[in-house]
């Protein structure tokens, strides 16, 4: 047998070291990617336990600020959030959470430095705990947010003990801003379905559905919704059952999207108008007057408390004047004073006890008691007489900042009531603003500078004079446009041509003439579905959220400028569209008044948006 040479043993030997060598490495290799891929997995653990918490954190913060919709909350306010709990991450073993830093040594908490806190527009966090978030403002007056910041140090174990920290920061933002800037915005599901081709410029917007079934409808802006868009009739609606959907048109690039629920004053009205108070009736409360002794979620946005004056009209046609503070405006008020002139001027605007037909709200031959209020009484006391054309200035040195209620307290869903607003065709520098608890009824045309005679005929019109306000062609030369805003239980539009006396006549025998109405409507609708069957289930869409009484059908145009603002369900206008002898359609030329965007008419009203803003890690 032959002796192995020594070349041998060290070669073999060479490549046992040499395996040995790749068996090493591979090993080493393998327990780097596994410490990478356990570190990988940990990071993405802590990550989404920081998005968690941070969601967390993000209800309760909401919930803090529903409270006080229109106060900008200050650190402090937050400082009870609480902590996520053990519950909330099952898989996650040892779990604790601190508002505070971990420790400087010993074992790290699961979750530190919880908190959310105020910051400015930049995210600097104020200097004090007790300053409120430095706003940043839009591009109008009603624009702005305010912004916090959310904290949570995840710290979690990953290979062989190491400890992976993921420093995780979101934005919140609580955005404010007029729902005025919006050609048509509705809190309740939207229909849209108009006959003859209709345009809507301007956004639009839904916190509900929105349903659009006719190919007559363009979209020419930005369009959303809060919870899902169809191609379809709502659910109730019986009067298009044998039509068959069609889309809408709209920019191709612009199509209706999903966004954000925007809540009027900030509020859900589930959790905040409880049966535990009276002025309990939901969004409606914007225009009703306080009971008072009884909690006011919304008292800064009631128009009845924003009022420079509150005219009351009771079941016997009786007139109360009172003024901001509840004081008095009467004949006994003391002369020179501000209740004196308040008295003189609305006194002599006002006319009680009128009377006309509406046939959607009562059948032939129940009329509705109607009182009058004549703008053009108060624009002439509102503007100086040096102005053109001239006024009587008798309001001068009164502070009135354009807000008017006026309301018959003896109106209800069976009693019918409402108040109606003449000779607006000029509006004092600035803006009138007109609340009502009843419907409201705007006779003829409204803030365009035309003069109407007593047979509704325009006796002074002029081409448009664009430059004026930049609006177009719905208002005079020489006559600027005024920021106005009109909100009731429901709006109506009688035409120039109205006549009190053909109320009662068949619809043919109720022709209206071409008018031009240049407000902000906020008001109320009759939901589909509510008709158990056949006709009149229809809402009527936003095509018919200004109501009308009159035949339209022979060429005549009604003219829209303005922002239509649905919050509510009507609770005196509750008859259903559809009816016969009620209205022909106009032809609809609406457009979204772009001078919202920097004169938004007298008064507050505010929508707020809470958004999870952007999210990243320190």
């Amino acid at each position: 047998m032959k002796k192995t040479s020594a070349s041998t043993i060290l070669a073999v030997l060479a490549i046992l070291f040499f395996l040995s060598a790749c068996v090493i490495a591979s090993l080493n290799y393998t327990a780097v990617v596994s410490r990478n891929v356990v570190g990988s997995n940990t990071l993405r653990r802590a990550t989404e336990v920081g998005d968690g918490a941070l969601d967390f954190a993000f209800s309760y913060w909401r919930e803090l600020c529903k409270e006080q919709p229109n106060t900008l909350r200050p650190t402090q306010d937050f400082a009870n959030i609480p902590l996520p709990t053990a519950a909330m991450f099952p898989s996650i073993s040892n779990f604790t959470a601190s508002t505070g830093a971990n420790p400087t040594s010993g074992t790290p908490y699961t979750i530190a430095n919880y908190k959310v806190q105020a910051t400015d527009p930049e995210m600097n966090v104020m200097a004090s705990a007790s300053t409120a978030p430095t706003p940043g403002f839009g591009t109008g007056p009603d624009t702005s947010s305010a912004y916090y910041l959310a904290s949570a140090d995840v710290t979690l174990p990953a290979f062989a003990g190491r400890l992976i920290t993921v420093k995780m920061r979101r934005v919140f933002q609580k955005q404010l801003q007029s729902p005025w800037q919006y050609a048509i915005f509705y809190n309740d599901l939207l229909e849209m379905h108009p006959g003859p081709p209709q345009t809507i410029t301007g956004w639009v917007h839904t916190n509900g559905t929105l349903y659009t079934a006719h190919s007559s409808l363009t979209f020419a802006s930005k369009v959303d919704y809060g919870n899902d868009w169809g191609i379809a009739f709502a659910p109730g609606d019986k009067d298009h059952t044998s039509e068959t959907p069609a889309s809408p048109n709209y920019p191709s690039n612009l199509p209706p999207a999903r966004g954000q629920i925007q809540l009027p004053f900030g509020m859900d009205p589930t959790q905040v108008f409880t049966n535990s108070n009276s002025n309990n009736s939901g969004y409606h409360e914007l225009i009703e007057p306080p009971v008072t002794g009884q909690p006011d979620p919304i008292a800064t946005a009631r128009y009845y408390n924003q009022a420079d004056i509150h005219i009351l009209v009771d079941g016997s046609n009786n007139v109360t004047m009172t003024d901001n503070a509840g004081n008095p405006v009467s004949s006994s008020s003391t002369a020179g004073s501000s209740a004196a002139k308040l008295y003189s001027v609305f006194n002599s605007a006002l006319k009680t006890n009128d009377s006309i037909q509406d046939n959607r709200e009562a059948a032939a031959g129940t009329p509705m008691r109607i009182v009058t209020l004549d703008m053009k009484v108060i624009r002439d006391a509102l503007t100086p007489t040096t102005a053109t054309p001239p006024g009587t200035g008798a309001l001068s040195g009164v502070a009135f900042k354009g807000i008017i209620y006026i309301a018959d307290t003896s109106g209800s869903s069976t009693v019918k009531r409402g108040v109606r607003l003449k000779n607006g065709a000029l509006m004092p520098s600035g803006g009138i603003t007109v609340a009502s608890r009843n419907p409201v009824y705007i006779q003829g045309d409204y803030n365009t500078g035309r003069t109407v005679n007593g047979s509704g005929v325009v006796t002074a019109e002029t081409p448009a004079n664009a430059a004026n306000n930049g609006t177009g062609s719905n208002v005079v030369a020489g006559y600027k446009e005024q920021p106005c805003a009109v909100l009731g239980d429901a709006v109506n539009i009688l035409s120039n041509a109205w006549q009190d006396a053909n109320s009662t006549l068949p619809v043919a025998s109720r022709v209206a003439s071409p008018t031009t109405v240049n407000t902000a409507i906020v008001s109320g609708i009759v939901p589909s579905g509510g008709v158990s069957s056949g006709a009149n289930s229809y809402s009527g869409g936003a095509e018919n959220f200004p109501r009308f009484l009159e035949d339209w059908q022979s060429a005549q145009t009604f003219t829209y400028y303005g922002s239509m603002v649905e919050l509510f369900t009507s609770q005196q206008s509750t008859g259903y569209w559809g009816s016969s002898n009620v209205y022909g359609a106009p032809k609809r030329n609406w457009n979204f008044d772009t001078l919202f965007y920097t004169q938004p008419p007298p008064g507050t009203l505010t929508i707020v948006t809470y958004v999870k803003q952007r999210w990243f890690t320190l």
